[in-house]
């Protein structure tokens, strides 16, 4: 299979660089490119927000704040690569055009990128990595297991959604932009996996065994997006 693989800045970097981790889904990844082709999308956490809170002191500038995010999640995304070793392609693509030569020249290598431009989040990048690469599917890795219908760290009540068509991610978009954000998927993104009919699963990033039974379509814990 071709994945798309995005890794949030929560499961990264919740308030400080999880070194374990990285280790451990470094290693994860070098046995899977064994039998699938995998893209990797970090983003920014703790480090992102940490320059957000600075860059706002200075300016209101949504762009320019975005601009500071994607350059936090460029450097979570080196840390990848430096865990991967040889495993990776060196270079953190900046484009599309970009990804799409670096997977021509490192084949069989895991391609790490962070933010592309201001203006979108990292789930924008990897919806849109996943349409010009043809990608089987997005994987996206949150911090809980499934979408709910509520914020689940606010609500008690909050009912897991094991499947969403591409209509109902729409309605649980988040409708506006704003820097450093978090929700389940920005609009822009919504709408681009369905017009693209991108499917996509849902899951908990921390765990990587949950992450495997997914590629070896075996039953996961997550809620299915459009299949």
């Amino acid at each position: 299979m071709k994945i798309v693989l995005k890794i949030g800045g929560s499961i990264l970097m919740p308030n400080e660089v999880d070194v374990n981790f990285i280790k451990k889904l470094a290693t994860k990844l070098t046995q899977w490119i064994k039998k699938h082709e995998i893209a990797v999308v970090i983003g920014g956490g703790a480090l992102s927000r940490e320059f957000d809170k600075i860059g706002r002191r200075i300016t209101k500038d949504e762009d320019f704040l975005d601009l500071l995010g994607i350059y936090a999640s460029r450097l979570n995304a080196a840390l990848l690569i430096a865990a991967l070793e040889n495993s990776a392609c060196p270079v953190i693509p900046r484009s599309e055009v970009e990804f799409l030569d670096l997977v021509l020249k490192y084949q069989q290598k895991v391609i790490v990128c962070g933010g592309f431009r201001p203006g979108q989040r990292t789930d924008a990048v990897a919806v849109e990595i996943a349409k010009v690469w043809n990608a089987d599917f997005v994987i996206k890795g949150t911090n809980v297991d499934y979408v709910y219908d509520k914020d689940p760290k606010k609500n008690k009540n909050a009912k897991p959604i094991k499947e969403m068509s591409f209509d109902d991610l729409q309605k649980y978009a988040d409708q506006t932009h704003k820097a450093n954000q978090s929700t389940i998927m920005d609009l822009k993104s919504a709408e681009m996996i369905a017009n693209e009919h991108i499917r996509v699963a849902v899951l908990n990033g921390k765990n990587l065994e949950n992450i495997e039974k997914f590629l070896n379509r075996q039953e996961f814990k997550g809620t299915r997006i459009g299949f």
